[in-house]
């Protein structure tokens, strides 16, 4: 495709910078700890069962106590980005580019848990009540 790095389209070079900036942070932040490896696995359906427990532990516990669960989400969020694309993974086109903690829950968890709620509300149309016998309905 490309012969060299400096060729590379714009995109690509972006790319790059993002993960090469997320995984620096996520080597520099993340807690050594051989007991709590997990499992890298950028299959968006798995990111998204990641992502909705990880919301529901923020609910309980402050975000430094969940600090390296959010890098974690981050490196698999951006693989499932490469593999997958940004749609497919939740993910807004822009790549964050922020190492702010908040910032990266909002942008890895928070607005794709909402996003993916919205898009499973129950749609309730009139034209469906018409002939229904709602006493015939426990």
């Amino acid at each position: 495709m490309w012969p060299n790095r400096t060729g590379d389209p714009p995109t690509l070079r972006t790319l790059r910078r993002v993960l090469s900036i997320t995984t620096g942070w996520v080597l520099l932040l993340a807690p050594v700890s051989p007991g709590s490896a997990q499992t890298v696995d950028p299959k968006p359906e798995e990111l998204g069962k990641q992502r909705s427990a990880l919301f529901l532990r923020a609910t309980h516990a402050p975000l430094t106590d969940i600090e390296s669960d959010v890098n974690q989400l981050t490196v698999v969020s951006e693989s499932c980005r490469v593999k997958y694309g940004s749609t497919a993974c939740g993910l807004p086109d822009k790549a964050l580019e922020s190492g702010n903690l908040e910032e990266r829950f909002d942008y890895y968890v928070r607005q794709p848990v909402e996003a993916h709620a919205k898009g499973r509300a129950v749609k309730v149309d009139r034209r469906n009540w018409t002939g229904v016998d709602l006493r015939a309905h426990p």
